[in-house]
């Protein structure tokens, strides 16, 4: 993987407002119910082991208003997700951190460990619209949240670490997590990659990629490998269309620049 860049890599799109008015009309994994977003005709998704990395890192994001996501240990009691996950589809508001449950490593034969939200920091700017619907006032890289949990559920070795910058166009990628339909087992596409970026006119950078998933991905990260063999994460899955392979994260470039300051 190249090193981190502070620029959008070469290729990258630059788009009018029209281009995040369509970002945000597509359907948000976790609640679409038309045609599987994220799942066109050519869709490979392969069961994984949850024993092994990077899977090991991913677990279940359930709410008390039956939101189901995926999310990924960034430290021993810190989850990285989807804001959207967290929704009350009858409030359009974000549930109460107590009602929120975090599953490390769900599998049938069981988990690896479980921890109830404490604290929750949520892309700013983010919102939903009746329905629930995207909002198109909404930031489109506000889709993101912070959970911290209550006690540690694993050692610091099972932490994934946030690419700072943006990724070449290209770059192989890896997209899993517990999707809707394969109930407890994750399954991920280990073959998509870096499609491209595209920045609205304020500004606004979603990493568009080639990666199979659908419903209850949403929240789950986007894997690039290191130049160790290790893995980092590159976006959160946040959005997809119907009956089409690959979908839309959060580059986490924007979230590290909120949680972890400027970069100097």
């Amino acid at each position: 993987m190249n090193a981190p860049t502070n620029t959008l890599p070469p290729g990258s799109k630059t788009n009018p407002r029209a281009r995040a008015a369509a970002l945000l009309a597509a359907a948000a994994l976790s609640a679409c119910t038309a045609a599987q977003p994220g799942l066109g005709p050519e869709a490979n998704r392969v069961p994984v082991d949850v024993g092994t990395a990077p899977w090991r890192s991913l677990g279940l994001v359930e709410t008390a208003a039956g939101g189901r996501c995926t999310g990924a240990l960034v430290s021993p009691g810190t989850v990285l997700t989807a804001a959207h996950c967290l929704i009350d589809p009858r409030t359009t508001r974000a549930v109460e951190p107590g009602a929120v449950r975090f599953t490390l490593a769900l599998s049938p034969q069981g988990a690896a460990g479980e921890a109830r939200v404490r604290g929750v920091i949520i892309g700013p700017g983010f919102s939903v619209a009746p329905g629930p619907r995207p909002d198109p006032k909404a930031p489109p890289d506000s889709d993101w949240a912070v959970l911290m949990l209550d006690h540690a559920v694993a050692g610091p070795a099972l932490g994934l670490s946030l690419e700072a910058g943006y990724l070449p166009p290209g770059t192989p990628l890896a997209f899993g997590g517990y999707q809707a339909d394969r109930d407890r087992q994750m399954v991920a596409d280990t073959a998509c990659a870096v499609s491209a970026y595209a920045r609205d006119a304020g500004g606004r950078v979603m990493l568009q990629h080639s990666c199979a998933a659908t419903v209850g991905a949403s929240g789950g990260p986007l894997l690039a490998r290191r130049p160790d063999g290790g893995w980092i994460v590159a976006g959160v899955g946040s959005l997809a269309e119907g009956g089409v392979t690959g979908g839309w994260a959060v580059p986490t470039a924007s979230i590290a620049r909120v949680v972890l300051g400027p970069r100097p």
